[in-house]
């Protein structure tokens, strides 16, 4: 009896509660230094944008941000190495169960709890968007977005109550 309750128990935890699996960020390797990384694609930075961390791309056109504070790596033996490790963190991500479907414009005010999100086209940044880590550090936000995904001027995104940087997966 007692082993069947035990099996109940993971059963729901596993099934029921698929937020409890959030909690488990991918090891992101010599991507974990870059800020914003693109394996393949373009990638396009607005001369207003200030930008903490490496910057990079493995492979298609590079446009810089207006100012990087960190290093900037196109097609060299570091980006390499950072789009490997980023191919296998997006396997892990990619593969986890959405929790929300969001629209395809994010912000506007919107206030996000610990979830896996997704949408289901090409999303853009407008505005503000606050990810509320309800008191946990450990708090794991994904975003899954089938496209390309953009900002308009002036968006941010916002971390508050214990949200941790490091668990903000796009």
């Amino acid at each position: 009896m007692q082993i069947k309750i035990q099996v109940i128990v993971l059963l729901f935890a596993l099934f029921i509660c698929p937020k409890a699996m959030v909690g488990q960020i991918p090891d992101l390797g010599a991507a974990s230094t870059f800020a914003l990384f693109t394996a393949s694609g373009a990638f396009n930075g607005d001369p207003g944008t200030n930008v903490i961390g490496d910057i990079g791309t493995n492979a298609g056109a590079f446009t810089p941000p207006g100012i990087i504070i960190g290093q900037v790596h196109v097609a060299d033996v570091v980006s390499i190495q950072a789009a490997t490790d980023v191919a296998i963190a997006y396997g892990y991500l990619s593969s986890l169960t959405c929790g929300g479907v969001l629209s395809v414009t994010l912000g506007n005010a919107q206030q996000l709890t610990p979830n896996i999100y997704c949408t289901g086209a090409a999303s853009t940044l407008n505005g503000s968007l606050v990810l509320d880590g309800q008191g946990d550090p450990n708090a794991v936000f994904i975003f899954q977005i089938d496209g390309a995904f953009s900002t308009t001027v002036n968006s941010t995104v916002t971390l508050i109550n214990g949200a941790n940087l490091c668990n903000v997966f796009w």
